[in-house]
Formats: structure tokens, C-alpha cells, sequence
């Protein structure tokens, strides 16, 4: 393998790895997001039947975020071990 292209690789490793780390801090303030919501939709109705109803809403939201988000976690992952597999030929 050529020395620039390889290089190149390195350099692509290097960037998917960080927006792979960006990915996972979305998905843990979807996280937070989605207990917050539940928190809502727990304790709305003592309060107001609006919360409840925002809390719904917001959980069904953060839930397929966090879904989203994982899976393109994990498809990022695995393009990243792609590109080191194909660096160790």
C-alpha cells in the first residue's frame, strides 16, 4: 500500500473516530433528554395536563433519536474497523 494512501487512511481513522465520539455525547443527552420527558409524563398529571402530553411527545422523540444516534454509532464503527482491516493487508 502506498505510503499516501495510507496515510490518508490514518487521517480518515482519525476524524470518523471523533465524530463517533460526538455521537455519543448526543446520544447520552438524548438520553437525558428521554428521562426527562419520562419525569414528565410521571409527575404531569398532578401538575398539568399540558406536561403530560409534552412529556409524551418529548419521550417518543428522544427514544428514536436514540435510536437514530446508535444506529449510526454503530454503522460508523464499523466502517472504522473496515478501514484498519483494510490498512493491516
Amino acid at each position: 500500500m502506498e505510503a499516501k494512501l495510507k496515510q490518508s487512511y490514518i487521517e480518515e481513522i482519525k476524524f470518523q473516530t471523533k465524530m463517533l465520539n460526538n455521537l455519543k455525547r448526543w446520544l447520552k443527552v438524548s438520553i437525558i433528554l428521554s428521562s426527562i420527558s419520562f419525569a414528565f409524563v410521571l409527575f404531569g398529571p398532578s401538575t398539568s395536563f399540558v406536561c403530560q402530553i409534552i412529556g409524551i411527545v418529548g419521550m417518543i422523540l428522544s427514544i428514536v433519536a436514540c435510536m437514530l444516534i446508535l444506529l449510526g454509532y454503530k454503522n460508523g464503527r464499523n466502517n472504522v474497523n473496515k478501514i484498519i482491516d483494510s490498512i493491516k493487508k
